[in-house]
């Protein structure tokens, strides 16, 4: 943290460098504020000998048409007001105009960093249906129902899902509070595994479970129960599918129809 320092060090530093941005000479400088050459040199010389007091302050101000107090602001206040002057000196965006020029339609965000963009950002909203299986048991096992979304199960939004991902709905409490009764999972087969994350597991003999990857080690599949609790392991003989859960989407999101239907 940098030292702090008096009033009088503070409008001592912003004198002088009111005096260097102004460029003017310590001569021209003392008649700008209408004070003798040597009086100027007495408050903000080499070796200053005296302090500049309000009533001196308020002459350099006045005569550098500066607000009264400015040369009291510490380097920190200067710089915070310069850049609000800035922010607020910036050209301000049509976003109706920037869309049109970028093509991007209203079904989607555009993610704006800058005033100067030569390129925009889009994040993409994709809507995934949501697979239908059956009620979650308390051992957080459920089966497969043979549909998907598109045969009335409905659809959530996400943006990090590729093409093949799907939804499913959280249903009982066996995995509260990492995921909620009526929330829904996120999953992408073609997303990375990824330990100590959440992935749907499906074995062979049609049961299907969301755990927490934890690793295959010596051809055994390592899960922990998303509550925390038990640790599971299965032979790989065992395991038909493990797929990545990429995002969790709260219920209130889910739509009935695909919003971009007609």
């Amino acid at each position: 943290m940098s030292e702090l320092k008096t009033i009088h060090e503070i409008r001592l530093g912003n004198t002088r460098k009111l005096m260097k941005e102004s460029g003017l000479t310590r001569s021209e400088f003392a008649e700008k504020i209408d004070m003798s050459y040597g009086l100027v040199s007495q408050y903000i010389g080499k070796n200053p000998t005296k302090n500049i007091g309000d009533e001196t302050a308020l002459k350099i101000e006045e005569a550098f048409n500066k607000p009264r107090g400015y040369l009291d602001q510490s380097e920190i206040q200067n710089e915070n007001a310069h850049q609000l002057d800035g922010a607020a000196s910036f050209k301000q965006l049509d976003i109706e105009a920037f869309k049109k020029k970028y093509n991007i339609p209203d079904s989607e965000d555009a993610v704006l960093f800058s005033n100067v963009i030569e390129k925009p950002l889009v994040i993409s909203k994709r809507w995934v249906p949501v697979k239908a299986y059956s009620k979650m048991g308390m051992d957080g096992y459920f089966t497969d129902m043979g549909y998907d979304g598109n045969a009335g199960d409905g659809y959530v939004p996400t943006h990090t899902a590729g093409d093949r991902s799907y939804a499913i709905k959280g249903t009982g409490d066996s995995m509260y509070p990492a995921i909620r009764n009526g929330w829904y999972v996120v999953c992408d087969p073609d997303a990375e595994l990824t330990p100590t994350e959440f992935v749907q597991v499906c074995l062979k003999d049609g049961r299907c479970t969301i755990k927490e990857f934890i690793g295959i080690h010596n051809n055994v599949l390592n899960l922990l129960a998303v509550n925390g609790g038990e640790r599971l392991t299965f032979d790989m003989d065992e395991v038909e599918s493990i797929t990545a859960i990429t995002d969790i989407v709260p219920p209130s999101q889910h739509r009935q129809q695909h919003p971009k239907a007609h």
